[in-house]
Order: C-alpha cells, then sequence, then structure tokens
C-alpha cells in the first residue's frame, strides 16, 4: 500500500510564509508600475495556496507579461526558502507524529506537489523528510502538469498494490476521483468544504490521519 501525500496544506503549514512573499513580491510589481495599489488581505493570498505557480500567476495577474510573470513567481520561491531556511515555518502540529505511525505501520510513502523542486529540497532538509518519504514528484519537474497526469508516473514505480491520497484542495482530489483512489481530505488545510464533497473521508487534525488510514486497510501491506 502506498501513501500519496499533498504537501502544502497536508503536512505544512504554508500560510506562515505565503502571505508575506507574495505581499512583497505584488509591492515590487506596484513600484514598478505593472499593478495599482492595494491590500491583499489573508483570503485573497491563501485561495492560492496549494495551486501551482504558472496556474496561480494566470489568475491573479493574468495581464502581467509572462517573463515578468515567472520571475514574481522565482522571487515568492526565493523569499519562502530563505523563511524554511531561517526556521521561520513548522509543519502541523501532529504530521511528524502521524507520519511515523504510519512508517511503523509499513506503508510506503511519497509526496506529490505542485511546487518547485528547490522549494522541496529545502524542506527535505530542514524538517528530515527523507526519514518518511520515498519519493518526491514536483510539478516543476514535470513542466507544471496536473497532478492527476503525474500520477501514472508513481504508479508505473510502485505498481498497483493500492493508493490512498491525501491532501486539502481538489487538485489532490482529482487525482483520486480520476484513477479510482480512495481520497482523505484534510480540513485543516486551505480547501473549502465543497472541495471535500468528494472525499471518502474528512479528517480535522493531522493526529487523525492513521486512524483514518487504517479504517480503509486494517493492515498495511
Amino acid at each position: 500500500m502506498t501513501l500519496v501525500f499533498d504537501y502544502d496544506g497536508t503536512l505544512y503549514d504554508t500560510r506562515i510564509l505565503y502571505g508575506r512573499a507574495l505581499r512583497m513580491v505584488y509591492s515590487q510589481l506596484v513600484a514598478e508600475g505593472y499593478a495599482e495599489p492595494r491590500e491583499l488581505s489573508d483570503r485573497d493570498t491563501s485561495k492560492y495556496l496549494g495551486v501551482n505557480a504558472p496556474d496561480m500567476w494566470n489568475d491573479f495577474m493574468p495581464e502581467l507579461p509572462k517573463e515578468r510573470m515567472k520571475k514574481a513567481s522565482m522571487a515568492i520561491g526565493r523569499e519562502m526558502i530563505r523563511g524554511v531556511d531561517a526556521g521561520e515555518t513548522r509543519l502541523f502540529d501532529g504530521i511528524p507524529e502521524a507520519l511515523s505511525e504510519l512508517q511503523k505501520q509499513g506503508y510506503k510513502m511519497v509526496i506529490l506537489s505542485n511546487c518547485r523542486t528547490e522549494y522541496m529540497t529545502a524542506h527535505r532538509k530542514r524538517f528530515g523528510l527523507d526519514k518518511w518519504f520515498e519519493d518526491y514528484y514536483c510539478a516543476e519537474a514535470f513542466g507544471f502538469i496536473p497532478k492527476e497526469d503525474i500520477f501514472p508516473i508513481i504508479r508505473e514505480k510502485y505498481g498497483d498494490s493500492g493508493y490512498i491520497m491525501v491532501g486539502d484542495r481538489d487538485s489532490d482530489f482529482i487525482v483520486g476521483t480520476k484513477h479510482g483512489l480512495t481520497v482523505i481530505g484534510c480540513a485543516y488545510g486551505f480547501g473549502t468544504e465543497e472541495e471535500r464533497s468528494v472525499c471518502d473521508k474528512v479528517v480535522m487534525s493531522p493526529f487523525e490521519l492513521p486512524e483514518a488510514i487504517s479504517s480503509f486497510i486494517p493492515a498495511a501491506d
């Protein structure tokens, strides 16, 4: 049995750094004449948590020249990595304990994220993710194609022993519905109740994950 985890909003509390980074970059765009001054609320920024960078910018500022869009996206990534390296962030409370318990039960675990590769590398180092996870599938490495199109690569490697998708946004849940996987939604993340309506089970806290997973698979393969 292989557990496929989203990262931002499922394992990691992206809110701590993302809003600050986006506001910083937006202020630069205002100074350069690309945008009008406005206050970006937490609601404005949090809607993009877990969304891949091209989709985020195409929704947030579709009129921005593509080259400047790419530079802005990279600047957000650098600021977030700086915060990670400085220890200004954390995994959600209960995630280390949940992952250690699932590992003890014998599950294989991989991460499937819409993030950039450099971003994931910084997090692997900061949080010691390699002690839990066998593989990392970052959307940037696949040209930012949708997660449901990356999943067959995971299945090709890990076979058909069974999968559970764990995430917080519809981009995670689509992986499950398209490929016939059990889906666990994380209500403590950044998605909406409407997005989670397709999930087989919803957890309110990371501490609930081991029991939720075992309710579908009483004993790991």
